[in-house]
């Protein structure tokens, strides 16, 4: 296990690759500051978010004892404020970032993940979703409030985050919630020339222009973004998630 827990973390050719292999308290932990090391990274111009071994985040890969322990009241204020890291430094990373996404897809705090990354390329085979109300009886917190209507507006996001909806990855494309889906076998070689072109760019130019970008999700971070995890917590702390079901992959 990493420094970052179940997240290895690799810099090559100016690419920051941020690869997940699960969900658990180092990992959360994990989470809350790889993407600020991202940032100060100096020799980094790009960042990749993707899965190990061909894969993303879903709830199929959550440490449940984990998710259970989060109720107690001293794992709460930390999982809260790891939480608030995660979803700030996510978008406040001035560098490009692209989320690499294969199958079974990003899902829950996975999707929140993809979502916060300026480009999201997935697998024809993959599927978005967040199933905070199904899977764990709590609303989307960890950033579906914020960055599922910033993406495709108010109507649509509450047909995904109320109903529970699921999209595959042509249908994400189709909606704009996601920028491209190709065969999972093209998908390195998609991701690869768009870090190339990306490359030839100013580098600060670039940054600076994804930086006032995000100014308009970062608008309804302290409102939006704070008050859905809030009240996540909130829920968490209630017991409403103490026999969460396991996902399917």
């Amino acid at each position: 296990m990493s420094e970052y827990g179940q997240i290895d973390v690799t810099l090559e050719n100016g690419v920051f690759t941020i690869e997940i292999g699960g969900l658990d308290a180092a990992t959360h932990r994990g989470l809350a500051r790889v993407f600020r090391d991202a940032h100060d990274a100096e020799d980094a111009r790009i960042v990749v978010l993707t899965g190990k071994n061909r894969s993303f985040l879903h709830p199929g890969m959550y440490d449940l004892e984990y998710i259970k322990a989060s109720a107690e009241p001293a794992n709460m204020r930390k999982m809260f404020k790891e939480g608030e890291d995660i979803i700030r430094d996510s978008i406040s990373l001035e560098k490009p970032s692209i989320a690499k996404v294969y199958a079974p897809g990003a899902h829950s705090l996975g999707a929140s993940l993809a979502l916060a990354c300026d480009f999201v390329y997935a697998a024809d085979d993959a599927t978005f979703s967040d199933p905070h109300l199904s899977g764990f009886s709590v609303p989307p917190g960890d950033g579906g409030a914020l960055l599922w209507p910033a993406r495709i507006g108010l109507t649509r996001a509450k047909e995904f985050l109320l109903t529970d909806k699921s999209c595959t990855a042509q249908e994400a494309v189709d909606i704009g919630l996601i920028n491209k889906a190709v065969p999972a076998d093209e998908l390195d070689a998609e991701v690869d020339a768009l870090v190339q072109k990306l490359l030839s760019y100013d580098p600060f130019a670039l940054n600076m222009s994804k930086k006032w970008l995000n100014q308009y999700v970062l608008q309804n971070f302290a409102t939006v973004g704070l008050g859905s995890l809030a009240a996540e917590g909130i829920f968490l702390a209630q017991g409403s998630n103490a026999n969460p079901p396991i996902f399917d992959d």
